[in-house]
């Protein structure tokens, strides 16, 4: 029902398992959403996967790439990630009122009229929107 929070718990659980990379089905905004978590340095890398074998349809495959900060992969930098805004119950919150994660060391992914940022961004273009997530 929830493809953000179908992607999330696909990482956690690669996490979780120690694996070097998961392979997820792709949407514009997933896209977006790992973009962010590139820049803000809590995955190494994704790309898309398009062959003819793991296509279905006009849908093609995201592989994200895990970074792990030792080399028995035992610490990553994603600790959790938490589905804020579900399509059950969508949360938007002013500017003012864009909550700090775990005080700072976290981030929030907040989809603005400028496109998805993190709260730092939005809170710097005074832009409220949905929060999407929490990522520490």
């Amino acid at each position: 029902m929830d493809p953000i929070a179908d992607m999330f718990s696909a990482m956690k659980n690669a996490i979780m398992r120690k694996k070097d990379y998961v392979d997820v089905p792709s949407s514009k905004q997933k896209e977006v959403i790992l973009d962010l978590l590139k820049r803000e340095g809590y995955i190494r890398d994704w790309e898309r996967i398009d062959n003819e074998e793991t296509r279905k349809g006009t849908q093609y495959k995201l592989r994200i790439y895990f970074k792990y900060l030792d080399s028995k992969k035992e610490t990553n930098p994603i600790t959790n990630i938490v589905r804020v805004s579900k399509p059950g119950r969508r949360i938007y919150r002013p500017y003012k009122k864009i909550p700090y994660v775990k005080r700072g060391l976290g981030i929030a992914i907040v989809s603005t009229d400028a496109g998805i940022v993190t709260d730092y961004e939005a809170r710097k273009m005074k832009k409220g929107g949905e929060i999407i997530a929490f990522v520490w």
